[in-house]
């Protein structure tokens, strides 16, 4: 059902996305204007990006099997760092835009009249309909690869909205060069969403720990009150925020026979997941007493 609505959601703003960027790009060819007609090709890369998405969940969607004991979930963040690699050449292509105008500020021609103006406001405001949007449902359905986007298309709104600004100012007696300088300041923007989506997906595809001391020390004590434990080690995670799978070794007292131990195990795991829930999968290995203190490892 998750991965079904995530899908229903990149279909919806696949549509959104291409009507602004049909608006962008014909009105970027009328006026001559090279800005708008590039940031008519970024929400191009809003489309494209959007069927990657789909056919990127349409494989995380698919159960364990043979091949992928753990499953598909980290088809889900490879989409999203290819949604990444396009916010990339994004960024790329506005830089070297900036740097154009920058060396050759006469060839600026950034004056579509009102109606262009009034377009692109139209147009701002879809995207950040759209942002807002994909950004509540990646809350909701717990998808990285929404938020991701999401993240992508506030770039967008932002470069459109620094096209905007500088029309403005222009048509107020600023010289043409002015939208450069306006630009700069969006590309930081952009690149700061492109670091934040690299490390968030490079963790995930990475296994990094998602355990701070105080969440390994909350599971100790939860596996520590169920009786017949006398302490743990060797806690291990990885996966992503919402789906974390667990290992850990618990020491029983070796008054209790195997079957007993087992059950045990299973008790932690099910006090385990009852207060963390973003939990779904534990390993718990039973362990004869050792000279060990209880930690990490």
């Amino acid at each position: 059902m998750r991965y079904r609505e995530i899908k229903r959601v990149l279909l919806s703003i696949l549509i959104l996305n291409w009507i602004v960027a049909f608006a962008k790009i014909s009105l970027g060819l009328l006026t001559g204007a090279i800005s708008i007609f590039s940031d008519g090709i970024h929400s191009l890369f809003d489309g494209f990006t959007n069927i990657i998405g789909y056919f990127g969940i349409k494989l995380a969607e698919k159960p364990a099997d043979e091949c992928h004991a753990y499953g598909h979930r980290k088809y889900e963040a490879i989409a999203s760092q290819i949604i990444l690699f396009f916010l990339m050449i994004a960024a790329w292509e506005i830089i070297k835009e900036i740097a154009g105008n920058f060396s050759n500020p006469a060839k600026l021609n950034l004056n579509p009249g009102w109606t262009g103006i009034a377009i692109l406001a139209v147009c701002v405001i879809i995207d950040v309909f759209v942002a807002r949007y994909e950004l509540k449902k990646g809350k909701e359905l717990k998808s990285t690869l929404l938020k991701a986007d999401a993240m992508h298309t506030k770039s967008h709104y932002a470069t459109t909205g620094a096209v905007i600004i500088g029309l403005l100012l222009i048509k107020y007696g600023y010289p043409p060069i002015i939208d450069s300088i306006v630009a700069t300041f969006v590309v930081l923007f952009i690149i700061k969403m492109i670091y934040k989506i690299l490390i968030e997906t490079t963790s995930v595809l990475s296994d990094k720990s998602l355990f701070a001391k105080e969440e390994t020390e909350k599971i100790i004590n939860i596996v520590n009150s169920v009786p017949g434990v006398i302490s743990c080690h060797k806690i291990r995670n990885r996966g992503d925020k919402e789906h974390i799978f667990l290992d850990i070794h618990i020491i029983i007292d070796p008054k209790y026979s195997l079957e007993r131990a087992h059950k045990i195990c299973h008790e932690a795991i099910g006090k385990i997941q009852s207060i963390m829930p973003e939990i779904k999968d534990i390993t718990a290995h039973p362990e004869p007493p050792q000279e060990r203190s209880c930690g990490l490892f």
